[in-house]
């Protein structure tokens, strides 16, 4: 369904692919900082540590992002349907 000039449904799936993106990439930190860490570099780990947190809040911000577009591509949905008396 296309509503203001946005296919939904294509986007509410480009926004699943990034959000699959961003999971691998914090699945590839969070290996990371281990292997760091199983070295001796404390200080990298700690910072792959830090990076992966704030991958988390991407994907949590990518969430309420999705909410908020199927509610407001719903509401405008409703808005803009017309009944004529025919």
């Amino acid at each position: 369904m296309c509503t203001n000039g946005v296919n939904t449904q294509q986007f509410t799936q480009m926004l699943d692919m990034v959000d699959d993106h961003v999971a691998l990439e914090y699945r590839w930190t969070h290996r990371l900082a281990h292997i760091a860490e199983d070295a001796g570099y404390e200080a990298t780990s700690k910072k792959l540590h830090e990076a992966q947190a704030l991958l988390a809040d991407v994907r949590s911000l990518l969430d309420e992002a999705k909410d908020s577009f199927e509610n407001e591509a719903m509401r405008t949905a409703s808005d803009s349907s017309t009944v004529k008396l025919v």
